[in-house]
C-alpha cells in the first residue's frame, strides 16, 4: 500500500505547477550563479598574479581591521549588515568619541586629524608606486600600525565595543574580523591550494561544496510551497473527508506523501549536478588527474538533503494545523533570517547551525576539514528535526480523521462528542 500511494503522489507531484516553477528557479539559479564555471587551472611560475588569499595572522589582521575603522571613523560614517542588508550608520557626539577612544588605545590616533593624515600618506603612497599594476585588480586597503602594547586579546575587546556601538553586523565583529585580511598569493602559494584542491578534494570535491552552496540558498525556502501546495490541494478539491475515512494508517498517508516531496526535489539537483561534474570529468581527463565521480551525489544528500527535509516537513506540518498558506510566511522569515543574517560565514568553515551552511568557494579545503564535525552535527539535527515535525503531522493528521482540528486556524475537539455530553 505504501508503494502505490509513493507512486501517485510522485506522479501527482510531476503534475503539479509549482513543481516545475520550482525547477525552473532551481536551473536558472545554477545556470546565472555557475552555468559559465571555469575549473581552476594549474598556475604555472612566472604568472602576472595568482590571486589572493585569506590570512589569517593576528598582526596583519589587527592592521587591516585598525585601517577600516579609521577609514570610517574620519569619513563620520560606518557601514553595517545588523540583518544581512546594508545599512548607514551615523554616530552621536557620545558614540563617536567612544570609537575616537577606541583608537586611540588600539593605534594612537587622536582625533581626525590624525586619522585624516594617515589616510592623506597612505594615498599618497599608493600613488608613487607601481605596486597598483603589479597586483592587477588587487587594491591594497589602508593598513595602520596597533599600538606597541596592543593584544590581540585586548584588539578583540575593542572591537566587539566598536562593533556594540555601532549596533552590530559592523566588520568589527568577531566572525567578519577574522576574514577581513587578505594576502597576495604566491607562485607556491597557488600550487599549494590546486594541488590541495585536486589531490585532498580530487577535484570534484570542491565543485561539490560550491555547488551546495548555490543551491541550498534556494532549497531552504522552495520546498515550503510545494508542500503547502500538496496540504491545500485536497481541502480545495473537497476530498478531505473521502480521504479520512480510507483504510490507509495515516503514518502511511503522510509519510508516503512526505517522501514523494523529497524524491521529487531531489531529482532535479542530482540532474543539474550533472553539468559541474561533466565539467571535472573534461578537466580531469585532459590534465591526468582523477576526480570522485560520486562528489555530488555525497554532497546533494549530506549537505542539501537535510534542509530539504526540514523545510518540507515544517511546510506539512504548519499547513496540517492551520489548513492555510501560513507556513510560506513562517519559512520566509526563518530564510531571511537565514540567508541575509549570514553573509560573513560563506567563505567555508563556520557553519553554526545554519538551516543554509554556506561555503562560496572551491578551495578552503582545510576551513572545511576544521569545521567538518560542526557541519555533521548541523545537518544531523536537521534530519533529526525533519523527521520529528513529520511525526507530529501524522499525529495531527490522525486527529483529523477521527473529528478534530477541522476548523482552518483552529483546534477544536470532536463536536459530535461535545454534544453527546
Amino acid at each position: 500500500m505504501f508503494g502505490q500511494l509513493f507512486i501517485k503522489e510522485c506522479r501527482q507531484t510531476a503534475r503539479s505547477l509549482i513543481y516545475w516553477v520550482v525547477v525552473l528557479i532551481l536551473v536558472f539559479n545554477f545556470t546565472s550563479q555557475l552555468g559559465d564555471m571555469e575549473i581552476e587551472k594549474k598556475p604555472e611560475p612566472g604568472q602576472e598574479e595568482y590571486g589572493i588569499k585569506p590570512s589569517h595572522d593576528p598582526e596583519l589582521i589587527m592592521k587591516t581591521v585598525l585601517g577600516e575603522l579609521i577609514e570610517e571613523y574620519y569619513r563620520e560614517s560606518y557601514t553595517a549588515y545588523p540583518i544581512g542588508f546594508y545599512k548607514k550608520v551615523t554616530l552621536n557626539e557620545k558614540d563617536d568619541k567612544k570609537i575616537e577612544e577606541i583608537l586611540k588605545e588600539a593605534a594612537g590616533i587622536d582625533g581626525r586629524d590624525d586619522a585624516g593624515q594617515l589616510i592623506e600618506d597612505w594615498y599618497t603612497r599608493q600613488q608613487e608606486t607601481e605596486e597598483k599594476e603589479l597586483r592587477g585588480m588587487y587594491q591594497e586597503p589602508l593598513k595602520v600600525e596597533p599600538a606597541d602594547s596592543l593584544t590581540y586579546e585586548r584588539f578583540g575587546e575593542l572591537m566587539d565595543e566598536a562593533d556594540k556601538i555601532l549596533g552590530g553586523g559592523s566588520d568589527y565583529a568577531e566572525e567578519y574580523r577574522e576574514n577581513s585580511a587578505s594576502e597576495i598569493m604566491t607562485y607556491e602559494d597557488a600550487a599549494e591550494a590546486y594541488n590541495t584542491l585536486t589531490e585532498k578534494d580530487r577535484l570534484s570535491g570542491g565543485y561539490a561544496r560550491l555547488f551546495s552552496d548555490y543551491m541550498v540558498i534556494f532549497l531552504g525556502i522552495l520546498p515550503v510551497f510545494l508542500a503547502v501546495t500538496r496540504g491545500l490541494r485536497d481541502r480545495r478539491a473537497m476530498m478531505q473527508e473521502l480521504i479520512y475515512t480510507r483504510r490507509c494508517s495515516s503514518f502511511t498517508v503522510v509519510t508516503s506523501r512526505y517522501l514523494s516531496m523529497i524524491v521529487m526535489l531531489v531529482i532535479p539537483v542530482l540532474i543539474i549536478s550533472l553539468v559541474p561534474l561533466s565539467k571535472c570529468i573534461e578537466y580531469a581527463r585532459t590534465a591526468g588527474i582523477s576526480i570522485d565521480m560520486l562528489a555530488f551525489v555525497k554532497y546533494t544528500f549530506g549537505w542539501l538533503v537535510p534542509t530539504i527535509m526540514i523545510v518540507t516537513a515544517a511546510g506539512m506540518l504548519l499547513t496540517e494545523l492551520t489548513d492555510t498558506a501560513a507556513a510560506v510566511l513562517v519559512q520566509g522569515v526563518w530564510w531571511f533570517i537565514t540567508i541575509f543574517g549570514g553573509i560573513g560565514r560563506i567563505s567555508g568553515g563556520m557553519y553554526g547551525w545554519s538551516l543554509a551552511p554556506r561555503h562560496n568557494t572551491e578551495m578552503n579545503w582545510q576551513g572545511f576539514h576544521d569545521g567538518f564535525g560542526q557541519l555533521a552535527a548541523n545537518r544531523l539535527f536537521y534530519t533529526a528535526a525533519a523527521l520529528l515535525l513529520v511525526f507530529l503531522s501524522v499525529l495531527v493528521y490522525s486527529q483529523k480523521r477521527k473529528g478534530r482540528f477541522k476548523v482552518r486556524g483552529k483546534i477544536l475537539a470532536d463536536r459530535k462528542g461535545k454534544s453527546k455530553e
